[in-house]
């Protein structure tokens, strides 16, 4: 999840927010990773692990 909160993915050190904004920003951060870790759990449950991921060059 760190890598997803800086540059990989949510870029959260461009967004200069401080004090109280930092922590609404970090708690949504939290519930929108939760939720796609879910939804991924789901997908793979459901047998659709090889129709969704990161496309492999061949």
């Amino acid at each position: 999840m760190f890598k997803d909160c800086k540059t990989g993915g949510y870029n959260l050190e461009s967004t200069h927010a401080t004090g109280q904004r930092l922590i609404a920003l970090i708690l949504l951060i939290a519930i929108a990773y939760t939720i796609a870790v879910l939804a991924g759990r789901k997908s793979r449950k459901m047998g659709l692990q090889q129709y969704v991921g990161r496309l492999q060059e061949f």
